[in-house]
């Protein structure tokens, strides 16, 4: 008995000193560099454990029973002391093992079971803080600009194997336990995704009150603009689509109805992200952005070119009946030949009054289908219309000056309302008869809605309706005569538009005869006679437009206009009022020239 225990303490001391004398192998130490050459071949991770921490750094140290694992390494160039431990934790983290220091006690434990050892704690994000010693490391992460939980998916796939990372969402922090040189490399990570940059990038939801124009139309541009949207294409109005106006290279011509754009298609790249949205609130009149905040100052910066203070239009128009007699019979437009006319009907046909040929004769019936729209450059049809007025055959059924903002529609009406019955009922016998009434407006009704270029040019898109109550019923119900007209043209600044060629003929009769004799029974037509009273009108409708771009230019119109006024009354306190406003727009106008 006593042999054999003696046989087992040599093998023991053959085993315990096979190791170092491999680790001997190489140069010693050498006392002027302190530098040590290791040489492990397929070596059990417990023997060299002991070679490093016992023999070489001589530090105390305990193994955990479940660490386990092979060393293969070979250093060319000799180490110093301060480089093995760095170097033994990226040996033992290949076996996921890890070091835990604790009072100058060294614990070798797997890597999975660090979190629950006394490992050293850091906090922080900044990796040049973090000092890599070799030793296991429990850092806590603060993260800034995205979501712990985004941080997390971001650095699992660097984990060390085993190591341990915990997502704390509440205070958006996030726990790392790994080696400290792995978890420095996962902090320079941390400052690249969790930067400033990253906050511009983040999305938000933004507010633009928009200043000069509404939020809807703003908010529909930016959407075609930013998001590829497109608005459904307008319908042309089926007179214009069957019968379309010949331009001419007169200042004066009707210009041809635009086509939709095409479709662009959805899968075109975008300005801004994905989660942009834009719409607008029509009650504050602002329109609200989600977008990220480098998106937003795209959009924003597109919004202050677009919502600028609008060009205005003053419209002055006039509104007149001609009574056609003589060399009137074809109307005042075509008696005036010097004017630039751009005749065409309800058919299509286009005239030339300039250009008619001597030998033709037009009836007045043949020229009262056409729609006359021209320019008067030169005046010529307003003086031949205050000289008919003069001579008591014309009169001046309206003068309406309207202001109105760019591409904004403007409506002028002369006429009146009347009942219309749309329904009939009686509930009951012997109750009143319960009717249904509308209101009808017939009348002279204009539409206009101008729209200016930089260089004053005024593109004018008009719609006139003319109505009335026919003189005989149809069924006993009441009959409308109506006749509308649709065009664009094209004028400069000051330029006076015509739009005339409606002719009406009413026919009235009328008894003529003897006093007393004509009344008499029967003998009575032998004194008088019935005669049919023809009268031929023509409706002239003038406008101008004259072009507001600023406050100097409004306050001289309100001027120009409040001046007319003050001529034509001569109430004291209406003149009063209009010196007092006169010389605030004097004043107006002052400032801004300043």
């Amino acid at each position: 008995m006593h042999r054999r225990l003696i046989l087992f303490s040599l093998i023991l001391v053959i085993v315990l000193h096979t190791i170092p004398l491999k680790a001997q192998e190489s140069p010693p130490e050498s006392a002027v560099s302190n530098k040590i050459t290791l040489n492990f071949d397929d070596e059990d991770v417990f023997a060299v454990i002991q070679t490093i921490f016992g023999d070489i750094l001589r530090v105390n140290y305990i193994i955990d029973p479940q660490v386990k694992g092979r060393v293969n390494l070979r250093t060319v160039a000799p180490v110093s002391k301060d480089e093995i431990l760095p170097l033994m934790e990226v040996i033992l983290r290949l076996n996921g093992i890890s070091v835990v220091e604790e009072n100058n006690l060294y614990r070798i434990v797997p890597l999975s079971a660090v979190s629950k050892e006394p490992t050293a704690v850091g906090i922080g994000n900044e990796a040049e803080k973090v000092r890599i010693t070799g030793k296991a490391l429990l850092q806590v992460v603060p993260v800034n600009y995205i979501s712990s939980s985004e941080m997390v998916k971001i650095l699992t796939p660097f984990l060390s194997a085993n190591s341990v990372i915990v997502d704390v969402s509440k205070s958006n922090h996030i726990i790392v336990v790994d080696t400290d040189a792995n978890v420095k490399r996962l902090l320079q990570l941390v400052e690249i995704f969790d930067s400033e940059r990253l906050k511009r990038i983040k999305p938000d939801v933004f507010v633009y009150p928009v200043q000069n124009s509404k939020a809807r139309d703003v908010a529909a541009l930016l959407q075609q603009i930013f998001l590829g949207a497109r608005p459904p294409a307008p319908a042309v109005p089926a007179a214009q689509e069957k019968y379309p106006a010949t331009p001419s290279s007169q200042a004066a011509q009707p210009v041809q109805q635009p086509k939709a754009p095409a479709a662009v298609s959805s899968g075109g790249g975008t300005l801004v992200s994905d989660i942009t949205t834009i719409f607008p609130d029509e009650i504050t009149n602002t329109v609200i952005v989600l977008s990220t905040p480098e998106d937003y100052t795209l959009i924003a910066e597109t919004i202050k070119k677009i919502d600028i203070v609008p060009r205005q239009v003053l419209i002055e128009g006039l509104i007149a009946r001609i009574r056609l007699t003589d060399e009137l019979r074809f109307g005042i437009a075509w008696s005036v030949k010097e004017v630039e006319i751009k005749p065409f009907d309800s058919r299509g046909y286009d005239l030339d009054i300039n250009n008619i040929p001597g030998n033709i004769s037009l009836t007045a019936d043949q020229v009262a289908g056409f729609s006359v729209f021209g320019i008067d450059t030169e005046g010529k049809i307003r003086a031949k219309l205050e000289a008919l007025a003069t001579e008591g055959k014309g009169t001046v059924m309206a003068a309406p000056h309207i202001l109105v903002s760019d591409n904004r529609e403007a409506r002028i009406q002369v006429g009146q309302q009347i009942p219309i019955v749309t329904s009939e009922t009686k509930p009951a016998a012997g109750t009143d008869i319960i009717r249904t009434v509308q209101y009808k407006d017939i009348g002279i009704i204009l539409s206009v809605k101008p729209q200016v270029n930089d260089s004053g040019l005024v593109s004018l898109e008009i719609s006139q309706e003319i109505s009335s109550v026919a003189a005989s019923a149809i069924g006993g119900e009441v009959a409308i005569d109506k006749t509308e007209t649709m065009t664009n043209l094209v004028a400069q600044d000051g330029q006076t538009i015509i739009i005339g060629g409606l002719i009406r003929e009413d026919t009235t009769k009328a008894r003529e005869g003897i006093p007393f004799l004509s009344r008499l029974p029967i003998l009575g037509p032998l004194f008088s006679s019935n005669n049919r009273i023809g009268d031929r009108t023509e409706l002239i409708i003038l406008l101008t437009p004259h072009v507001i771009r600023n406050r100097a230019e409004a306050s001289n119109v309100t001027s120009d206009y409040l001046d007319k006024f003050k001529d034509a009354t001569k109430d004291e306190k209406i003149n009063e009022f209009i010196r007092e406003k006169s010389g605030n727009g004097s004043d107006e106008n002052t400032e801004d020239r300043e």
